[in-house]
């Protein structure tokens, strides 16, 4: 064999490129726990804080913020917080126009938060552990929960996590209490899409000192209509004709 014949990469080169690939990861890795902290935070967030969150040194964090921000992924607000840029906003609105259940879903929404005066959600699985509030109508009550787009919460224990998992009884809809925040109470319905699957769920969260039985069956039933509904746009069988 002809010695100054390469095959392929000496072992340094491939540790080279091994460390170089995953220092790559890494830092996309970071980049992706930023951007999540600074999305999570309405109010905006300051560097010591996202880095606090991330767990990463401040020279690190502002260096991908500048980053990000170059991409108007992020932006500095007028008190000099970090929240979410333009350009984010912009792919953001581009996903969801692309999805049928964010846009179907919107009258259902309004419809549910007018005629119980709370809150109304939309919901989707994110894994087997939890689930994505996808899209949110307050109600015209004074006193209104927390606003929960964007957010996750753990599926287990939760009306939204037992409806994504079919664990419905004869009503049709899941009621819990305490579970979301000690003082909110959850109704949710699940919607099917054309393989009859749940694909999502809608929800009504109300503050449980006026929630009465009476309250959780009307919202429960409201919910089943419009989650049938939303269901046979969507193509299932089992919704309501139209």
């Amino acid at each position: 064999m002809n010695p100054s014949r390469r095959t392929g990469p000496s072992l340094t080169e491939s540790l080279t490129e091994s460390r170089g690939s995953a220092g790559s990861t890494r830092t996309v890795d970071r980049a992706f726990d930023l951007l999540a902290a600074v999305t999570e935070r309405a109010g905006g967030a300051t560097l010591s804080e996202l880095a606090r969150a991330t767990e990463l040194s401040p020279a690190t964090a502002s260096r991908l913020l500048a980053t990000m921000a170059k991409r108007d992924l992020v932006r500095r607000d007028e008190l000099g917080g970090f929240r979410p840029g333009y350009g984010l906003m912009q792919m953001a609105a581009a996903v969801l126009r692309g999805e049928p259940l964010y846009e179907l879903a919107g009258p259902h929404l309004t419809a549910l938060a007018q005629a119980s005066g709370e809150t109304a959600n939309l919901g989707i699985a994110v894994d087997p552990d939890r689930a994505l509030y996808l899209r949110q109508v307050a109600g015209n009550q004074r006193v209104q929960t927390a606003v929960w787009t964007g957010r996750t919460i753990p599926r287990r224990g939760t009306a939204m996590g037992a409806t994504l998992a079919g664990q419905l009884g004869a009503t049709g809809y899941v009621a819990t209490r305490g579970t979301l925040e000690p003082d909110i109470t959850a109704v949710a319905a699940p919607v099917r899409d054309y393989h009859d699957e749940i694909v999502a769920a809608l929800s009504i969260i109300a503050p449980t000192y006026r929630t009465t039985e009476q309250n959780i069956e009307r919202y429960g039933q409201l919910l089943v209509e419009h989650a049938d509904a939303l269901s046979s746009a969507l193509g299932a069988s089992g919704g309501p004709p139209g």
